[in-house]
């Protein structure tokens, strides 16, 4: 049975020579809106031939919400393999689940339009539960403002001696890996075979096949045995498709390398901040489950310094916050197995850094949104300007201040912008703690800062479990 054989690039394709791959955006579609208007025949992403069976147009009900709609065509027009039961992506049942979609599919799925129609579809969803029930919360404009929480910074000394004895622990649970000794071309093809399978099985989810029934892994290769794989050239292309996540060429070509090792997320638009660093971590699901831990215990244990952090940094007061703050931080890594000294250190970097994003730019942006859309909502002769002059005035968020008075003095901070991303579907008959949680939802998603390796690993590990890489554990939402 042929099989790819090794290329000398900067990646190694498994692909067989001559099989071309498409980008999105060269004759093939792209992974946004055009998806829904592409044909299906300049559609493929995969790069091989289709497996029998699958509908060429999406069915859909008229029960169906319109992110549904949106969904069901984006995902019949990439042409995923069929279910043993030979169903199609018909009706709602059919449907991924929405963190499903969000785990396995590139971030770009979801364009603008698919948002909108998403919290449409949560706004119906709600009111239809809560229908016949008086929803109507009463409270305030200064009912709704969140005041935050007072930390006390600790009082507790760590000394330079403990501070070391603590860095050598960690010193100490670092592993040399090796990355010299390789694969041959066959030890290879027989990994390129398995992850196809996985990737067949991540298409089966997007499917809306129930994970439970994806668990027999010796059916599936048997309703997709190596000659059929290998024929239809099914997943070869690790990178240019729907998917969010590969398993790098030339990570496997390392030897000592386990599955969960070679599995790498997609840096898609620039989603992670310090992405080709963290794919040198090697880390093991161990080693990630642990980093979230650590993340998660000095996100409330650091709660203090968040008084500090737009304290002048070449100050003598934030060297002393910081440097405290940094044997905290080691003390508490030191406690987990699996922590070394680097991704302590890298934690509490990126902590700092998307703690201080946050507080210049995103905390409490969802209570701006929220009072202008309200306003909006009561009056539809006013304009986005003048309920943004309102909110201002009414001094609810001093915070942010300086950034509404620059937009309303120059109009260029692209804050309107953000409103209609935001709050576009949103009904006006949701209470106002539900509207704030949907708006706080698509701030989330529409202005957060570059990804940190806590959301890397959180998302990878939540791949390997869905695709059964590696065994199911309680991960933290993210």
């Amino acid at each position: 049975m042929a099989m790819p054989q090794k290329r000398r690039r900067r990646r190694r394709s498994p692909l067989q020579e001559g099989v071309s791959r498409r980008r999105p955006g060269e004759d093939g579609a792209s992974l946004s809106g055009s998806l829904v208007d592409s044909d299906s025949s300049s559609s493929r992403l995969d790069g091989g031939s289709p497996p029998p069976g699958l509908p060429d147009e999406p069915v859909t009900s008229s029960t169906e919400s319109r992110y549904h709609e949106i969904i069901a065509s984006r995902l019949a027009q990439l042409q995923l393999p069929v279910g043993d039961d030979g169903s199609d992506m018909a009706g709602f049942s059919n449907l991924p689940s929405i963190e499903i979609l969000e785990v396995l599919a590139r971030k770009s799925f979801h364009d603008d339009y698919s948002r909108a129609a998403l919290l449409e579809y949560q706004c119906q969803k709600f009111l239809n539960e809560t229908q016949g029930r008086n929803t109507d919360s009463g409270e305030s404009e200064s009912a709704i403002v969140d005041t935050g929480s007072t930390y006390t910074e600790p009082g507790d000394v760590i000394t330079e001696v403990e501070h070391m004895r603590d860095c050598e622990l960690l010193g100490a649970a670092m592993d040399e890996i090796d990355t010299w000794t390789k694969l041959d071309q066959e030890q290879a093809n027989k990994l390129h075979l398995k992850y196809a399978l996985y990737r067949i099985k991540a298409c089966l989810l997007l499917k809306g096949k129930p994970v439970v029934e994806l668990d027999d892994d010796v059916a599936l290769e048997r309703k997709y045995p190596p000659e059929l794989i290998v024929k239809n050239k099914y997943f070869f292309h690790y990178e240019d498709d729907l998917f969010g996540w590969y398993f790098d060429a030339e990570l496997c070509y390392k030897a000592s390398l386990s599955d969960y090792q070679r599995l790498v997320l997609l840096n898609d638009g620039d989603e992670y901040s310090s992405w080709r660093r963290y794919q040198t971590f090697y880390s093991t699901p161990e080693a990630d489950r642990d980093y979230l831990s650590y993340w998660e215990t000095i996100a409330k244990e650091l709660k203090w310094l968040e008084q500090y952090l737009l304290t002048n940094e070449s100050s003598i007061e934030w060297a002393h916050k910081h440097s405290k703050a940094t044997f905290q931080a080691i003390r508490i890594a030191s406690k987990f197995p699996c922590m070394t000294l680097k991704l302590a250190a890298v934690g509490l970097h990126e902590y700092i850094w998307n703690a201080r994003i946050h507080l210049m730019f995103v905390k409490d942006l969802d209570g701006i949104l929220y009072n202008i859309w309200r306003r909006l909502n009561a009056d539809h002769q006013l304009r986005f300007r003048d309920a943004l002059k309102q909110v201002y005035e009414a001094n609810l968020f001093p915070a942010h201040d300086r950034s509404m008075k620059y937009e309303l003095e120059y109009g260029d901070s692209k804050m309107d912008l953000v409103f209609v991303k935001c709050t576009t579907g949103l009904s006006d008959g949701v209470p106002e703690d539900r509207a704030r949680e949907l708006i706080k939802q698509e701030i989330r998603w529409t202005r957060e800062s570059s990804g940190t390796y806590e959301r890397y690993a959180r998302k990878k590990l939540k791949i390997a479990e869905l695709i059964g890489l590696i065994p199911k554990d309680k991960i933290a939402t993210a």
